[in-house]
């Protein structure tokens, strides 16, 4: 099943992830390759994201625990101002090993993680996502109420054939 428009922007965030971005300037682009050499375990893609179905189609086409997608302006600005690069820097930090962290989650809640990440929009804002699947089966609610009734009914009559002499 595909989702719409994941196709197209998964060719335009893969050309990203493996070459940086175009649209960065030169020291942009060598500060970008900077922060690929320093936080080599972890996925970096240059997205300027146009609204939450790019959004969502970058989630649900990564994988593994170290996701950033950053704006392109927010490269920028870390390029110049080393305040803003530390900042942000703390989030690549955090996806750089995250995978122990993760597979513990993922155990404790019988969960079965498919990938992690975070997102710095334009404005800077940070946003962390995970995409996974309960191993839990799920139950149909009604059903299991519907189960439980019936117990309840059962269990009321033996115990009001108990009580007759």
């Amino acid at each position: 099943m595909a989702i719409s428009g994941v196709t197209d922007y998964t060719n335009t965030y893969a050309a990203d992830r493996a070459n940086g971005s175009s649209s960065l300037n030169g020291d942009s682009q060598a500060y970008l390759n900077s922060l690929k050499e320093k936080y080599p375990d972890v996925n970096i893609t240059v997205a300027d994201f146009k609204n939450g179905k790019q959004e969502d189609a970058y989630m649900l086409g990564s994988r593994g625990y170290n996701n950033i997608a950053v704006s392109s302006s927010i490269v920028e600005k870390m390029a110049k101002d080393p305040a803003a690069a530390a900042k942000y820097e703390k989030v690549f930090a955090e996806m750089s090993g995250n995978s122990e962290r993760i597979e513990k989650f993922a155990r404790e809640n019988n969960e079965e993680i498919l990938s992690v990440g975070a997102l710095i929009d334009k404005n800077g804002k940070v946003s962390y996502w995970m995409v996974g699947r309960s191993k839990d089966t799920m139950e149909n609610p009604g059903t299991v109420y519907k189960e439980k009734v019936q117990k309840q009914i059962v269990e009321n009559v033996r115990r009001r054939k108990r009580k007759k002499p």
